[in-house]
């Protein structure tokens, strides 16, 4: 089954009273939804926190709402920035630049150490690279090449047309090609 189609079905079963359904998809997306949040937060505890809100916002959305949900994992990845915004404005303080100890987190701990400080090394500069663009910019390109998402989940997560996003992609990707050749 293709996951947005055992996304729908998982969905509907909790949604018809399956109480491990939902459970399914929190175990499905948590890591992923975690990640993008401390992303942005920088720091654990509060990424923990406003992760375990979202799954807990979604359910209570899908549950009391009579619209229908076409893709969970874009309405996760909405709600869970919503709260990332809200966070910051609650605590009157700027998005931060990731530290180093969310550089280790991203990178896969299987590859020997060598590769591993290459790649640390690699992400470091890109992230770096990364702050000289907009908070648009840089969102749109977390979310497509970090996370994963597609166009369409982008597009549903933000708010905006596909069209938009595929156009605000392009030119986060010019705009970071610019930046690399005065480098």
């Amino acid at each position: 089954m293709s996951g947005s189609l055992n996304d729908k079905f998982l969905l509907a079963s909790a949604l018809a009273g399956d109480e491990e359904a939902f459970g399914k998809i929190y175990d499905k997306y948590v890591e992923e939804i975690f990640r993008f949040v401390l992303m942005r937060t920088s720091n654990k505890e509060e990424a923990q926190d406003l992760t375990s809100e979202a799954f807990l916002k979604t359910w209570e959305y899908v549950s009391s709402s009579s619209k229908r949900i076409d893709n969970i994992r874009a309405l996760l990845y909405r709600v869970s920035r919503n709260l990332v915004i809200d966070y910051y404005r609650k605590s009157g303080r700027q998005v931060q630049a990731l530290d180093e100890d969310q550089f280790a987190k991203i990178i896969d701990q299987s590859v020997d150490l060598e590769e591993s400080a290459a790649k640390r090394d690699d992400i470091k500069q890109a992230f770096s690279l990364l702050d000289n663009l907009s908070e648009e910019y840089r969102e749109l390109l977390l979310m497509r090449y970090t996370q994963d998402l597609s166009t369409s989940e982008i597009a549903k997560a933000l708010g905006k047309k596909e069209g938009t996003v595929r156009v605000g992609l392009h030119r986060a990707i010019k705009q970071l090609k610019e930046i690399l050749k005065n480098v």
